[in-house]
């Protein structure tokens, strides 16, 4: 059920994309709220730190797990950049809470650090799936790519996920 849920939303941010950012396009702050900075560990004293979208209406209970990553960086500052924005917007039109994951980056850490950091988030979300009001067992994962990202393309094969759901790279 989880990847045939993610399947019809890659489809659908995918229709979205297509026709480009347009200016009456509803923006995530528009279809949730948003908690930033939460932190789901530490590593080396820095924080881990990721961005909770809830939808302002009719939740679903399920989440998807945004890897906030391209070009060998993560970086939470992408989320304001409007392109971004299309993968945010369709997820909670739809219901969902959205988890925007930023992992360690290049060249600092290297790709496996990356996929810890992310099996990291997911172990603190679904851990406190009951303070986000969502189902522990019921989530996916995407990514943004427009540059290859082997950190997010080996942490959602080893999730599970085929690489052909990731979303990506367009051109």
């Amino acid at each position: 059920m989880r990847k045939l849920r993610l399947a019809a939303l890659l489809v659908l941010v995918s229709l979205g994309l297509e026709e480009g950012v347009r200016a009456d396009d509803p923006k995530p702050a528009d279809l949730s709220t948003r908690k930033e900075d939460v932190v789901y560990g530490h590593k080396f004293g820095m924080a881990l730190t990721m961005d909770v979208f809830t939808p302002r209406k009719e939740a679903n209970g399920a989440a998807v797990i945004f890897v906030v990553s391209g070009g060998w960086v993560s970086d939470r500052q992408a989320l304001n950049n409007p392109a971004v924005g299309l993968f945010l917007t369709e997820p909670l039109k739809r219901g969902y809470t959205v988890f925007a994951v930023t992992h360690g980056s290049q060249p600092r850490y290297i790709v496996p650090e990356a996929v810890a950091d992310l099996n990291r988030a997911v172990r603190f979300i679904r851990s406190h799936a009951k303070d986000y009001q969502i189902d522990p067992d019921d989530y996916t994962a995407v990514t943004r790519l427009r540059t290859r990202n082997p950190a997010a393309d080996v942490w959602l094969m080893r999730a599970g996920y085929p690489t052909t759901y990731r979303i990506g790279p367009f051109r």
